[in-house]
């Protein structure tokens, strides 16, 4: 009995063991930093690499993305990265969603709060499915600034109400926010210089 107890008591708890490395899968690309610029609502970010982490994480500060990695290979980070940027999509997306529905209401335009589903698409921003309730948007729009997201998330809420693009689907957009004009042209103009569509 008293073995027992010292082998047992002998044992590190899982709070005091260190990580044990994981390590890369046959044909995985070990990765030591990034040199690669991200964007983030309108904001371009280096990366700064942990390589000993024990799991993966990113922290946004002022500067850059600050991404641990375990294990630290290309493969995993490539799709830390995709992941990370859905999550981001979909608070961005919600929120802007959020914020418009009760000015509609307040219009009144009661329009259900639609379902969302994102997706990485190559020619278009977003797209409305008003008969099913629901509005795909692209991933990459959360690379935008924050007023082309606006106006993304906007632009299709109109369709529940207006669902061709007429003047009246127009003056419709105009009314909830004044300088569309402006926000689509950035957003042109943004996702050009930057690569971020098509």
């Amino acid at each position: 009995m008293g073995i027992i107890k010292i082998l047992l008591w002998g044992r590190p708890t899982p709070s005091r063991r260190k990580p044990v490395p994981a390590r890369p899968s046959a044909g995985a690309t070990p990765i030591r930093s990034v040199r690669r610029k991200f964007l983030l609502r309108g904001i371009e970010y280096p990366v700064i690499l942990k390589t000993e982490a024990a799991r993966n994480g990113l922290v946004i500060t002022d500067q850059a993305f600050i991404v641990s990695l375990h294990p630290a290979t290309r493969e995993n980070f490539g799709l830390f990265m995709e992941n990370w940027y859905r999550r981001q999509a979909r608070k961005a997306f919600q929120e802007a969603i959020d914020r418009w529905l009760p000015l509609f209401l307040e219009a009144g335009h009661s329009i259900p709060a639609p379902r969302l589903k994102i997706f990485a698409m190559r020619r278009a921003w977003g797209r409305c499915y008003y008969t099913k309730g629901l509005i795909t948007m692209n991933l990459h729009l959360v690379k935008a600034p924050q007023p082309c997201i606006d106006y993304i998330v906007l632009h299709e809420l109109c369709h529940f109400v207006i669902s061709n693009h007429s003047k009246d689907f127009y003056r419709l957009v105009e009314s909830f926010m004044p300088g569309w004009r402006e926000a689509d042209k950035l957003l042109k103009t943004f996702a050009r210089e930057r690569r971020i569509l098509g």
